[in-house]
Formats: structure tokens, C-alpha cells, sequence
């Protein structure tokens, strides 16, 4: 039997769908959906949420239904595919599924951000921690209005990984998952070994070229080794 997984497809922090486009590209096979939080890009008009579980309540009814489901996330991506995986695991006759984490610490290490107010200092932090992981456009920062808009973005998006319970980021048990982390990602001092602990099925962790954000290169080997993972571990029939 055919089991063509659907593929859901979170986005970083003060990110939109469309920073998927590169990803989505190298997985031509499959059906994917791209969700996008309010607040930015197609969502521009609606407000922004800070709370995982309001995330996750405007996420979980976009999801399609008897399919078996791929969550694959990139940097807070990840933890919001990690807490969409959770929770689907209730779903009455729910279909098998699988987790890519992208690009963050495993989620019951994760950090908590102090910087998420509405303060010069903490504007200051906010623009620290953004050209920490890669800078941001010059044009961008030549623009007052933008980058304000931005930064409430990225705040509230800070605030959404904070919210995140214990309960929220506790072991999966069932549901295999495959993490990723760049070479030269500036976030990792050292591999995010501890992902392995948030389940009991088949786990790996793979290293790949380039630092936080998604390249070409990147997505391509994202696309090659998650469809290595599937057909070695017999995730799904396919």
C-alpha cells in the first residue's frame, strides 16, 4: 500500500511562508503545505500571536486529514512542528508521522529569551540576535518603519518559543525524528545530540553544509537524507 506522506512546513522567527520556497522546491514529490503565522506576508493584516497554544489552535484545523503527515520545521519551526506532532498524536485513527527538526536546539533544552519587550535595550537585543544567526539586509535596516515592523515580528515569535510548556516539549515515544543542523550555524556550540531523547522510535542526527538559514544546498541535502531516513527506517510504504 501507498502511504505518499503529506508534508507541513513551519518558518523561523520573524519569517513567512514564502522562506519555505527553497525547501519546497526539493520536495517536488510530495504535497506540501506551507503555514504561515499572522501577522506577516499573506497574514499581514491579522494580528500576531504570542502564545504556542494559540498558534496551534489557528494551525491544527489546516491540517489534512488521513494522510500520514511529515512536520518539518526550521528553527522555531521546529518547535512548532515538535508541538503539532504532539498533539496530532490524539487524533482518533490518526495515520503515521514524522519529524524533521531544522536548525534549533532540542526543545526541552531550549533557551529562554529576556528580550522580547517593548524597550530601546530590548530593540537592541532583538537586532543583536538577528545578525547573530545571519545579518539582516541592509535595506532593511535603512528602513525605519520596516525594521520596526520586523522586530515586532521577531519579538512575538520569541514570545511563542517561551510559552512553550514542559508538557508541550516532552518525549513524542512514537513518532521518529530526524534532525538537522548547519555546519556553521552561529546557534550551535555543539551538535544538538540531545534531540534523540524526545523519542523511542528511529532517530538521527545529520550534520549539512552552510549555517542557520536554509540555501539551495542546503534543502537539497535536507531533501536526499530525509528521503533516506524514510526508506532506511520503513516510515512509510512509499
Amino acid at each position: 500500500m501507498n502511504e505518499q506522506p503529506h508534508i507541513a512546513m513551519f518558518h523561523h522567527a520573524g519569517g513567512n511562508a514564502a522562506a519555505l520556497n527553497v525547501l519546497e522546491k526539493h520536495f517536488s514529490n510530495f504535497n506540501v503545505s506551507k503555514f504561515e503565522m499572522p501577522g506577516r506576508g499573506r497574514r499581514r493584516m491579522e494580528p500576531l500571536l504570542t502564545d504556542v497554544n494559540q498558534v496551534i489552535k489557528d494551525f491544527c484545523p489546516q491540517l489534512p486529514r488521513h494522510c500520514p503527515i511529515i512536520f518539518m520545521g526550521h528553527s522555531l519551526g521546529a518547535y512548532i512542528a515538535y508541538v503539532m506532532a504532539k498533539k496530532y498524536r490524539f487524533y482518533d485513527d490518526r495515520p503515521k508521522s514524522m519529524l524533521v527538526v531544522i536548525g534549533n536546539e532540542p526543545i526541552h533544552c531550549r533557551k529562554y529569551f529576556d528580550f522580547t519587550e517593548s524597550s530601546e535595550i530590548s530593540k537592541n537585543s532583538l537586532l543583536k540576535f538577528a545578525n547573530h544567526l545571519g545579518k539582516l539586509p541592509d535595506w532593511l535596516q535603512r528602513e525605519p518603519a520596516l525594521l520596526e515592523q520586523f522586530l515586532q515580528v521577531l519579538s512575538a515569535d520569541l514570545q511563542v518559543a517561551n510559552s512553550i510548556s514542559e508538557e508541550d516539549s516532552s518525549a513524542l515515544d512514537d513518532i521518529p525524528v530526524l534532525a538537522f543542523y548547519g555546519k556553521e550555524d552561529p546557534l550551535f556550540l555543539s551538535p544538538p545530540e540531545r534531540w534523540q531523547e524526545c523519542t523511542l522510535r528511529p532517530f538521527r542526527l545529520e550534520e549539512i553544509s552552510g549555517g542557520h538559514f536554509i540555501s539551495e544546498a542546503q534543502a537539497h541535502e535536507i531533501s536526499e537524507l530525509t528521503m533516506h531516513f524514510i526508506r532506511e527506517n520503513t516510515v512509510f510504504n512509499i
